[in-house]
């Protein structure tokens, strides 16, 4: 009789678990979908394609980038790639610096950092797939590029600059470092 009603016991226990990580798993995927003040549609008012924008200082204030670490001085620009390839250019940090390039959706889909800096610059060529195969096949097999080309998933996304301040009295001197990330276009040789 007791094992009888273990195991009458034991079917609806496993079924409400199943059921309740089914909900947890639907509602963590839906929420990034249905969000209508993600990063993108917070950044995008602040400044035109092509153009670097250098966001307030994290503060209990500040909310347009909720839980921003304050020592990060932090540039963005947005990108669309409709009329070609962009170069993202940025200098290395003095302590700290990351380059990180995001979709539409936030979520990012490359990053590198001042360890990747070729001669105090952190670069690369942010291009869709059909513009990387046109500067391949302008490419040189003599002198090939050195460019580091990153293909974008979404024709539209931003690129996230932070550059790290050792102490409090040095944001200023981080803050000028993140107003240099630099987003042009980049004419596809023909």
């Amino acid at each position: 009789m007791k094992a009888s009603f273990v195991g009458t016991l034991a079917i609806p226990v496993v079924a409400t678990a199943i059921l309740a990580a089914l909900v947890q798993l639907v509602v963590v995927i839906l929420v990034p979908v249905v969000a209508e003040r993600d990063a993108f549609a917070r950044l995008k008012p602040l400044g035109e394609p092509n153009v670097t924008v250098l966001l307030p200082r994290a503060s209990p204030t500040e909310r347009l980038a909720p839980y921003a670490d304050p020592v990060l001085a932090v540039s963005f620009c947005r990108f669309d790639l409709a009329a070609g390839p962009i170069r993202i250019t940025a200098p290395e940090g003095r302590a700290f610096a990351s380059l990180s390039m995001h979709t539409q959706a936030g979520q990012p889909f490359y990053a590198l950092t001042d360890r990747a800096a070729t001669q105090g610059v952190i670069e690369a060529v942010l291009a869709t797939p059909e513009d990387i195969r046109a500067l391949e096949a302008q490419d040189n097999e003599e002198d090939p590029s050195h460019d580091l080309r990153v293909t974008a998933p979404d024709r539209e996304g931003f690129v996230m600059f932070r550059v790290f301040s050792e102490e409090p009295s040095l944001y200023a001197r981080a803050e000028e470092q993140a107003k240099h990330l630099s987003c042009k276009a980049e004419p596809i040789p023909r």
